[in-house]
């Protein structure tokens, strides 16, 4: 599996809004696997998290991750990502969920308020495999 920065023949995958399927690892070391909404500069993969699921208590047990994605206007192109968590940065607002939200749908999140607790996560890419 190559290490390091996912090339830029995959960008495009990165960039579009094609859903991550974020994997984390439950405390009895079973996978769980999730769609997300993310953004990602090859090197780092951000998204959001509300402090009350099972993705969020995964990722503080177990920082380990890997995410893929699918083109999708060609299902047999993907792009696989692992890495660590290394940041949970706290918002007690909705800017950091509209801005991914943004991305997805061209408008602010229509599912949540100010006040909500959530964690911007970064996720630093240590290796990374495709194909297409």
């Amino acid at each position: 599996m190559p290490r390091g920065t996912v090339p830029d023949r995959y960008r495009d995958i990165l960039e579009g809004t094609a859903l991550g399927h974020l994997a984390t690892i439950d405390p009895d070391g079973r996978p769980q696997v999730n769609p997300v909404w993310f953004i990602s500069d090859g090197e780092r993969v951000l998204l959001s998290v509300k402090p009350e699921t099972n993705k969020y208590r995964n990722m503080r047990g177990n920082p380990s991750v890997a995410m893929s994605c699918s083109d999708p206007g060609r299902p047999d192109r993907y792009l696989e990502v692992r890495g660590t968590v290394v940041e949970f940065e706290l918002f007690d607002n909705l800017s950091w969920v509209n801005h991914l939200a943004r991305k997805y749908t061209g408008a602010d999140f229509a599912h949540g308020a100010d006040g909500e607790h959530r964690y911007k996560v970064t996720i630093r890419v240590a290796s990374w495999t495709g194909q297409g």
